[in-house]
């Protein structure tokens, strides 16, 4: 009878995988502040309708740096289908609301 090795098979596989996916979590936390901090100078959109709904709508689950890291990204048509991807996962947006959303995303962060 040959002894099996003691470190191998689909534990120690396991175990490598995991290791390799924390590593890139601490990674990306480490990265995360100074993404937020180039992100922080695009906070400053100017007030409006689509503002209120962005801050009241938007920022409930999410920093809005995570809607303005996107600038110059997405045409209005995208902006639309993203306000809409939101809704649907369960933002609070008005049908409405919809519209002034994404045409204020599209002004302020759409690609020129």
């Amino acid at each position: 009878m040959t002894a099996r090795p003691r470190f191998s098979g689909p534990a120690v596989a396991r175990a490598a995988i995991t290791g390799a996916f924390a590593a890139v979590l601490l990674w990306a936390a480490a990265a995360a502040p100074a993404a937020s901090g180039a992100a922080a100078a695009d906070d400053d959109l100017p007030d409006g309708p689509g503002k209120r709904i962005l801050d009241a709508s938007c920022t409930a689950c999410h920093g809005l740096d995570e809607v303005t890291k996107f600038k110059g990204f997405y045409t209005r048509a995208q902006w639309r289908d993203v306000v809409v991807t939101m809704v649907d996962y369960g933002a609070t947006v008005a049908p409405a609301d919809v519209e002034v959303l994404a045409d204020y995303l599209a002004e302020h962060l759409g690609k020129r």
